[in-house]
This record gives C-alpha cells, structure tokens and sequence, in this order.
C-alpha cells in the first residue's frame, strides 16, 4: 500500500505540470489536469502563428508529392485544414458556408461575419488552374457585395480586391506561392488576409486595399524579375525557347535545335568559354542540323544505369520509380512543372501532350498504366521532369537520383 500511495503521490506531482494542446472550433485550447486548477480550460481567441507554419510546411511536402490530385481533395486536406489554423470554425456551416449560392453560380466557400452574410469568397480549383476561375469569381462577388475573394489550388493564394479599378491582374492584391516562400513568411501573409479575428475587425479587407494603393508594388515586382527570369531559364521554359529560336531563323534562314538555345539561355549568366565549331555527329532533327548524342551513367537508389541519351535517361526513371505505385504517374502528371503554358509534357493521350501540333504526336514513349510522356522537349526540360518525379516519389535528387545531360 505505501508503494502504491507514492506512486500515486508521483503521478498526482506529474499531473499538476500537464497541459494539453487541443483544437477548439479552431482555436487552440489549453486544458489543466491540476486536481484543483486555478483554470480549468483557456482558449486563445488568435490562433497560433507557429501552429500554421508547421501546418504550411506539411501541406507543402505533401503538395510536391502529389497528394492533392483534384478540387474536393484541396478543399478538405488544405483550404479547410488552414482555415481551422487561422481561427475558422470549419463545421459551422454558417460561418465557413460551403457551396454558397450566388445567383450567377456557387462560390465554393464563403467566410462569414456576421453569421450567414459572406465577407469573402473562395474558389478552390485543380492543381496548375488557380487563376482559370477569375472572372466567375469577381461575378460572384459583385452580384452579392462581397469585398474580398481569394482563388486557389493548394500552392498558389490569389487574393482579390473585386470592387477596385482596372484589369484581372490590377485588382489582384498578392499571389502567394507555397513552393515560393518560407514557411514563416507564408504564414503571416495568410494571417494578414484572411485570419478570422482580422476580417471581423476589417483589419484583413484594408491590409488589402493599402497593399493595392502601395507604391511599392513595381518596384517590388521589379526585383522579382531575375529570379522569375533565372527560373524560366533552368526550366527550359518552352516559350521563351520558341521565341529565341523563331527570332534566330528568321535571321539566319536556319532553325537552332532547341537545346541550343536551352544551353545558351543558361550560359547567360555563367561565364563566357569560346570553343570551337562543333563536330555534329549523331541523328538528323526534322529540318535540323545534327545534334550529338548525349550518352552517359545515372544513379538510380544506389545503383549505376548506362543511358543512351536524354530521352532514355528521362524515361528510364519515370518507369522505375513507378513500380510498385500506382499513382505515382498520376501525381506526377499533377505537379505544376509537368505542364507547359499550352500542353502538359505527361498525359493520358497524345492530344494532351500536342494540342496544337497533330504532326507531333507521335513523338512520345509509354510508361506503366498507359501514362504517355512527351519527348519533343529540350533537355532543360527533361531535367526538370526528372527533378519532378524524383520529388513525387519522396526521394532527393542529386543524392538518390544523380544524373546531368
């Protein structure tokens, strides 16, 4: 008996020092296991900051891998999850109403204050297609008053001012992109808009209209465009390639292999090295000059692969990090470096892969599931489907995957 009455004692002793973080309606909640607290429970009207972060970090990680595959998905495992951080009672359907009707069509979920009258909309649409519903969502808006609407698919956070002058693009206040920015930094701009405790104050709506009044919006934007620029670069931006290479045949009378100018667009902004001619060896490009092949070794998990060139280098890794997952392909089809401006680089048919270009579609190799990948690509892209699908699959390029071409 004494051996339990101290036990007891000890626990008793532990006890008095537990708290439990839960979640209340949104809201984090503090519960005492003190026989005879001061408090019993304590409720933090704000929110937490940190709570978010940690929230943005995970969706992020599960955003790259794919795991948000269509708008009910986005809805339920990332717009509601951080609206819930954010303060939001998410199973009060008068506050956090869900299908709302507008008379023009249904705003996918309205904010609410007071009860039942929306101060913002928010249209949740398929990963890469944030932007698609823009002009449906403004209607929305200005048929029912609301002053704020927010357009996302997971990554991407459009904010909207309607009722402000201009295009589309002038009344947008802030695009915030989670593969963009920090944690941290992602989390204080999501509490600025859109925190429940700052669009019942009005703190959220004018945060928004003296971000849209700002003079430093330009010069902002202007410091982005290196990065914007550097990005289209490594990625092999297809337009930007098509525009150098129509520019440079119709100087010279010659299309440039796209590769060319993938490469030199990189070379841009590294230092100058003069060669000599090239000795072009290797198979002739329809209306092309010969490009040599580009063989080599990857490293695949460990082990080490001969590949003939770029294409089967890309291809070889897409088909052995599919095995064993069947929703690998899928996912990766998802990931917004898999689509161009105009086409996607994996789909289902050759039509998705060639839209415009009915001559091309034979261009392409199968993968597992009758996935089709496009093979019409420069190598900048290439590289940027392996480095995608490396991602999806949960591994780290440059250390399970190793290959340069």
């Amino acid at each position: 008996m004494a051996g339990a009455s101290h036990t007891a004692a000890r626990d008793s002793a532990l006890l008095k020092q537990v708290m439990l973080g839960l979640t209340r309606g949104g809201r984090r909640v503090y519960i005492c296991l003190d026989p005879e607290p001061k408090w019993k429970f304590r409720v933090d009207p704000g929110g937490s900051t940190m709570a978010l972060e940690t929230t943005l970090s995970d969706i992020t990680v599960r955003l790259r891998q794919g795991k948000f595959p269509n708008e009910q998905a986005i809805s339920q495992g990332i717009i509601l999850r951080v609206l819930q951080e954010l303060g939001w009672d998410t199973w009060d359907t008068t506050v956090v109403w869900p299908e709302y009707q507008t008379g023009q069509g249904r705003a996918d979920f309205a904010l609410c204050h007071p009860p039942s009258k929306p101060a913002v909309f928010i249209e949740v649409k398929q990963p890469g297609r944030a932007e698609d519903a823009v002009r449906q969502a403004l209607e929305y808006a200005f048929h029912t008053g609301v002053p704020f609407i927010v357009l996302s698919d997971g990554r991407t956070w459009n904010f909207y001012l309607p009722a402000e002058k201009g295009s589309y693009e002038d009344r947008r206040v802030y695009k915030l992109d989670l593969f963009e920015r920090p944690a941290t930094e992602a989390a204080e701009r999501l509490e600025l808009y859109l925190s429940r405790a700052r669009i019942q104050s009005g703190e959220a709506l004018e945060a928004a209209r003296k971000e849209y009044r700002s003079q430093n919006r330009r010069s902002q934007a202007r410091a982005a465009i290196p990065e914007a620029w550097r990005e289209l670069v490594e990625k092999g931006d297809e337009l930007l390639v098509e525009l150098v290479a129509s520019a440079v045949e119709s100087k010279a009378g010659i299309r440039p292999e796209v590769d060319d100018v993938a490469e030199f667009l990189v070379a841009l902004g590294k230092p100058t090295i003069h060669e000599g001619p090239r000795n072009n060896e290797g198979k002739l490009g329809r209306g092309h000059s010969p490009v040599p092949p580009r063989s080599g070794q990857l490293i695949l998990r460990g082990r080490s692969y001969e590949y003939k060139n770029a294409v089967d280098a890309m291809v070889f890794v897409l088909r052995e990090l599919a095995k064993g997952d069947p929703s690998f392909l899928e996912r990766c089809s998802q990931h917004p470096d898999a689509q161009g401006r105009k086409r996607r680089y994996i789909a289902r048919t050759a039509e998705e892969l060639y839209p415009d270009r009915p001559d091309l579609r034979d261009l392409h190799e199968t993968l597992p599931g009758g996935w089709l990948v496009s093979t019409n690509l420069n190598n900048q892209l290439k590289n940027t489907i392996v480095r995608l699908a490396t991602e999806v699959a949960g591994l780290t390029f440059g250390k399970d995957v190793i290959v340069k071409f």
